[in-house]
């Protein structure tokens, strides 16, 4: 599924910090394009997510939803965003100009951590969907509250910052060490990579286990590659591997070709957590990834959107009324000797301005790109080479119980390598991950099924995006779970109460080869102009909550130090 699983020690802020030490929630993003009128919380100790209306978890749904896409929406923010100066001229200019200590655009995990770590400045938070959280996001069906986007992260090392930044929040996961089963043509394998699919080829995939163990431990000579890289005396490694593809890496390390199973298997992740085949990924990122792969698994219900709603309640107590504000389309970002100038639209079409001391953009870059007057050429030839990719949630709600003997049941097909044409075999494969949406806190007599797709080609976005692409992909869904999926679980289709399809338009930035090694990441993530400082995922290229969480980390003390005028 799209997520990012990590488990190493994080060093203090006095040392550089390395990403695999850091804690790991998957797949997240920004905020929605959907433009809604603005809503805003005040703040109110002790108030219960279901009061807060922009809460990332929905918890208003019956058992039968409206037949539509949930997840983002991207009207009409593209429409404005795609013609900003048009819409400028001819919309109302605002009476007034509000002043802030400090602005984050977007209230995806990036944006609700970076405003969490300093809360001290009152920021204000622009949150462009009517939902907090970006892709970390759920609703609830019959008291059970299940992602529709992020779904689990990695456990973090006891007295790390992230350990201490979770412990903070008060968040109590359940943890899984056990390996999840592989179906492969039909048939669950509990324990693949023990080479129990192909047990002439065990010596190979066995190979494979271990290098990635040893590179996760860092024995046997191997060094786990550090992303984001902040340890020069890693740059260099991290490089090498960023300049080959991760499928020639892992041949190297088999001695030839990789056995069907192993490529299926591997190759199938790829597209569900890196959005791109292994063919197209670097080696350092795939690594970064995989290799993580052998790390426990922390599991909320609700998914990383427990985390994002945890943060937005701890927002809500803490921060004057007004600051939080769902809803509001950022739409141009200006710095001028005084400030920040960042002005805002809300669902009537109303034009917003508020000036701040300082800006952070947690949003995507190519949004950045739109928004932000004047950005250096090079930064947007650098945005310029960023690629995204799609990929679609469905939530199958089961009138009845399964057993819990797995978190995440991995399709990974028959068993071949699809590497001629990724879109067309990703197309037939459909749902790559079945997430059991139950597992931290199992019920007996109902059950949610969390299925990730994976679009792992160019031109995917456009179709998510098209309203029309609704029945064929839930019909998709539906067919693969009456084959494939509810056999599996000794369920029926007469089990079925419904079927919700969530859509996430750009939340996979491709770790391509050579982003890393070509120093894209330092022209992305420098401040602009001492005010204006980028803090997401993509600038790194690495579709992972741990990178945004360690971005926000990184840069917190800095942004800290401009407003207080050091």
């Amino acid at each position: 599924m799209p997520a990012s699983r990590r488990r190493r020690f994080m060093r203090s802020p006095a040392t550089p910090w390395s990403r695999r030490e850091v804690l790991a929630l998957g797949g997240c993003g920004a905020a929605a394009l959907l433009l809604t009128r603005c809503t805003s919380v005040g703040s109110a100790a002790g108030k219960a997510a279901a009061s807060l209306p922009f809460g990332p978890i929905d918890r208003t749904l019956g058992d039968l939803a409206p037949a539509a896409f949930r997840g983002e929406e991207p009207e009409p923010a593209h429409r404005i965003l795609w013609d900003r100066d048009a819409f400028l001229a001819a919309a109302r200019k605002p009476p007034a100009v509000e002043r802030v200590p400090l602005v984050v655009v977007g209230g995806g995990i990036s944006g609700l951590a970076t405003a969490w770590l300093l809360r001290r400045h009152q920021p204000l938070v622009l949150e462009r969907s009517p939902r907090f959280g970006g892709s970390s996001r759920g609703e609830a069906w019959r008291g059970i509250d299940y992602a529709i986007g992020a779904a689990y992260f990695i456990r973090p090392d006891p007295g790390s910052p992230i350990e201490r930044f979770l412990r903070g929040l008060a968040l109590a996961p359940r943890v899984k060490a056990e390996e999840d089963p592989v179906i492969l043509g039909g048939r669950r394998f509990d324990s693949f990579w023990e080479g129990t699919s192909a047990p002439a080829e065990a010596p190979q995939i066995r190979r494979l286990v271990r290098h990635f163990q040893a590179v996760l431990d860092e024995e046997e000579g191997q060094l786990f590659p550090d992303i984001p890289v902040t340890d020069p005396k890693r740059r260099a490694q991290v490089d090498a591997l960023d300049r080959r593809s991760f499928h020639d890496y892992l041949q190297g390390v088999a001695g030839g070709p990789l056995h069907p199973h192993a490529a299926a298997v591997i190759e199938h992740y790829c597209w569900s957590s890196l959005g791109a085949s292994m063919g197209e990924v670097s080696a350092a990122a795939g690594l970064n990834f995989y290799a993580s792969e052998f790390g426990e698994v922390c599991v909320l219900p609700g998914g990383n959107a427990a985390v994002a709603e945890r943060l937005v309640e701890r927002l809500a107590a803490v921060l004057p009324p007004g600051r939080l504000r769902a809803g509001c389309l950022v739409v141009d970002v200006q710095v001028g000797d005084d400030g920040v100038l960042v002005r805002w639209v809300d669902a009537a079409g109303d034009l917003h301005a508020v000036l701040a001391n300082a800006a952070v953009l947690a949003c995507p870059k190519f949004i950045a790109g739109k928004i932000v007057r004047e950005l250096e050429r090079t930064r947007l030839a650098a945005i310029a080479r960023l690629r995204y990719r799609a990929y679609l949630v469905a939530n199958v709600l089961l009138a009845r119980g399964v057993s819990h003997d797995f978190y995440d049941l991995f399709l990974a097909g028959d068993g071949s390598a699809p590497y001629a044409d990724v879109k067309a075999a990703a197309e037939r494969q459909g749902a790559t991950d079945v997430v059991l949406g139950t597992w931290a806190r199992p019920q007996r007599d109902h059950t949610v099924l969390t299925l990730y797709r994976a679009l792992p080609f160019d031109g995917g976005r456009a179709a998510v995006y098209d309203e029309d692409s609704y029945a064929g992909f839930r019909s998709a869904f539906a067919q693969q779970v009456e084959r494939e999926i509810l056999p599996l679980l000794g369920a029926r289709p007469g089990d079925v109460v419904d079927l919700r399809v969530a859509r996430w338009g750009h939340p996979l930035p491709v770790a391509e080869v050579g982003f890393i090694a070509d120093r894209l990441p330092e022209i992305l993530g420098a401040p602009f102009r001492g005010r204006v400082f980028f803090v997401q995922q993509d600038t790194w290229a690495l579709p992972a909550f741990e990178t945004a969480v360690t971005e926000a980390l990184l840069t917190a003390p800095r942004l800290a130090r401009v407003l207080d005028g050091r």
